[in-house]
């Protein structure tokens, strides 16, 4: 079985696992310019999915909060979610969909409120102590969407979901 963790929004993350320490592919979401600003490119979405269509798989989609620092930050994290889940609709792909607070409870454990960045990363060194999680080769920070995304799909290996 492949776990496909989804971390939505415009600097979120793909990730598909199937062992414990062991990530088969990770992107960060794949975007394009419009007008104003970003969107995320549900091609490029559908494209990633398409190399998974032969295979048993499972996604699991974070859905976006209620709230946000502003009325743009908050259509484009629902805008960038109506994106993948349609893709994933289209496709016929079976999808899950959970809220942040339902994957952070069990894999980031005893962490405060507004700590989740760091305590994700950490879980992640622990989980997958060789993988960088660096968007290009030329970045050299960790990309929070793909961290997220790959403790997601985890979240999904470990439920059995």
């Amino acid at each position: 079985m492949t776990y496909i963790g989804i971390d939505n929004g415009l600097s979120g993350g793909i990730v598909a696992i199937e062992k414990p320490g062991e990530i088969l592919k990770a992107w960060t979401m794949p975007t394009r310019n419009k007008t104003k600003g970003n969107e995320v490119d549900a091609e490029m979405v559908a494209s990633f999915f398409d190399q998974w269509m032969r295979d048993e798989i499972t996604v699991v989609l974070e859905t976006p909060g209620k709230f946000s620092k502003g009325v743009q930050a908050i259509s484009s994290m629902w805008d960038s979610y109506g994106a993948v889940r349609g893709v994933l609709e289209c496709r016929g792909i079976r999808h899950i969909r959970i809220n942040p607070q339902e994957w952070q409870k069990v894999m980031l454990v005893g962490c405060k409120k507004g700590d989740t960045k760091p305590a994700a990363m950490a879980k992640a060194r622990q989980l997958w102590p060789t993988e960088k999680f660096l968007p290009t080769p030329r970045c050299s920070k960790p990309h929070d969407g793909m961290i997220d995304a790959a403790l997601i799909a985890e979240y999904a290996r470990i439920r059995n979901l």
